[in-house]
C-alpha cells in the first residue's frame, strides 16, 4: 500500500500539502498555507485498519487523520474536538519534496471569510462590558518544591541573589529556559506534564519541545519562586484550527503585567518603556501601535523578526484560553476561553460553550 501513496498531495482547505515518502518506514511532511507552517513532521505516523494515520497538535487540540488511496485520490477524515471532517487530497507530483521545517507568516485571508487577519481582529475587537453572573476564579500554587533535575542545568545560578519581590527574577527565569531549551513545534507535550516530565522530553529531543511545553515550564518555575504566572493559549479566529501559540501571562512582583514568550526569548515594551501584557498586546495590534522587543529576543539562538512576530500574533490574539488551576503538572484541566462579542460559536459544542467568557476584565483578573 505504501508505494501508491508516495508523492506530493494537496487539498484546498487550509492550503494543506502532504509529502509522503516511502523509505524503510512511511514518512510524512505537512504544510499549511493557512497558518504559514511548512514541511513539519506530524507527531506520529502509523497504519491502522487499512488507513494511514498521522497526528498533529497537543492533546487538547490533537487532530488525528485517517486516509487511504481510492480512485486516484487520498480520501478519509480527521478527528478533532470529537468531530469528524472529511478530507480529499489530489496528487500534484509523483515525487515528494523534502525540506526543513520553516514558518513563513503572511497576511492571508481568514478561512471562510473575505477578511485578512488584521481586518477580522478589528471587526471583533470588543468584549462584553457585562460581567458573568457566576464568574470564574483562578488559584495559583506558589513555592512548590523545584525538582532535582533542574540542578543539571545550573538552575541555582539563575535564582541566587533574587527574592520573590524582585521583578528581575522573572526575566532571569526566562533566560534560564532559553539558555538550555529550544522550540520545536513538532514535539508535543502530554496532557498536564510536570517540569520533570518536560525536561526529560527535551532530553530525548535534542533539548527541544513545542511552545506549550516551554510556556508551561516557565510558568511553573515562576510560581515555584512565588510569582503568579499562567500559560495562555492564543488562538486564531477559525475553529477548528491547525496552529495556535502558547505564552506566559506573568504578574510581576511590582504589580506590572507582562507577556513572557520563551519560544522567542521575548518580552515587549511600549513606546513609554512600560511592559506589555498579552491583553494590552491585542489592543496594540488592533490600533496599529508600535512595540519594542528586548534586545536579546531570538528564536532558538538566531534572529528575531518583529514584522513576522506582529503577523503571527495578529493571527493568534483573536481569542484566549487558560486553566482555572495553576500548579505544576496542571495544563488546562478546567479551561476558560475568552472570546469577543458576536463571535460565531456555532462550531462549538455545548460543553465548550459553557466555558466561554465574554468579559475581558473577568478573564484576566488575578486576585492577590
Amino acid at each position: 500500500m505504501d508505494n501508491i501513496l508516495i508523492g506530493k498531495w494537496y487539498k484546498d482547505e487550509e492550503g494543506e500539502t502532504l509529502n509522503i515518502f516511502g523509505e524503510h518506514q512511511l514518512r510524512i511532511k505537512m504544510s499549511f498555507t493557512s497558518s504559514g507552517y511548512y514541511n513539519f513532521d506530524p507527531n506520529c505516523v502509523y497504519e491502522k485498519d487499512g488507513f494511514v494515520c498521522y497526528e498533529i497538535n497537543d492533546e487538547e487540540y490533537r487532530r488525528v487523520y485517517q486516509i487511504k488511496y481510492e480512485n486516484g485520490f487520498l480520501v478519509g477524515f480527521y478527528t478533532q474536538f470529537g468531530k469528524q471532517t472529511p478530507v480529499k487530497y489530489t496528487r500534484l507530483a509523483e515525487l515528494p519534496e523534502d525540506g526543513e521545517f520553516k514558518y513563513l507568516p503572511t497576511n492571508i485571508y481568514v478561512p471562510e471569510t473575505d477578511m485578512t487577519r488584521l481586518e477580522v481582529l478589528r471587526k471583533y475587537s470588543e468584549y462584553s462590558p457585562e460581567p458573568a453572573q457566576n464568574p470564574f476564579s483562578y488559584d495559583f500554587t506558589l513555592f512548590e518544591q523545584a525538582p532535582e533535575i533542574l540542578d543539571k542545568y545550573n538552575y541555582s545560578q539563575y535564582i541566587n541573589g533574587y527574592t520573590s519581590s524582585d521583578d528581575e527574577l522573572a526575566f532571569s527565569l526566562l533566560r534560564f529556559i532559553c539558555d538550555h531549551f529550544k522550540h520545536d513545534g513538532c514535539i508535543s507535550t502530554s496532557q498536564g506534564p510536570k517540569v520533570k516530565d518536560i525536561i526529560e522530553s527535551c532530553e530525548k529531543h535534542d533539548g527541544k519541545i513545542n511552545c506549550r511545553g516551554l510556556a508551561m515550564f516557565l510558568a511553573s518555575l515562576l510560581r515555584m519562586n512565588g510569582i503568579r504566572a499562567a500559560h495562555i493559549t492564543c488562538k486564531p479566529y477559525e475553529e477548528p484550527f491547525n496552529d495556535c501559540h502558547v505564552v506566559v501571562d506573568c504578574l510581576l512582583p511590582s504589580g506590572a503585567r507582562v507577556m513572557l514568550d520563551p519560544t522567542y526569548r521575548l518580552y515587549i515594551k511600549n513606546k513609554h518603556g512600560e511592559y506589555v501584557s498579552l491583553q494590552k498586546l491585542r489592543r496594540m495590534l488592533i490600533d496599529g501601535e508600535e512595540y519594542f522587543p528586548n534586545e536579546d529576543a531570538s528564536y532558538n539562538g538566531g534572529g528575531f523578526d518583529l514584522t513576522e512576530h506582529r503577523e503571527y500574533m495578529t493571527k493568534n490574539t483573536f481569542r484566549f484560553s487558560r486553566g482555572t488551576s495553576n500548579c505544576n503538572g496542571i495544563d488546562e484541566f478546567w479551561r476558560v476561553e475568552l472570546i469577543p462579542c458576536d463571535y460565531p460559536t456555532d462550531k462549538l459544542n455545548e460543553h465548550e460553550k459553557a466555558k466561554l467568557v465574554y468579559n475581558d476584565a473577568e478573564f484576566w483578573h488575578i486576585s492577590i
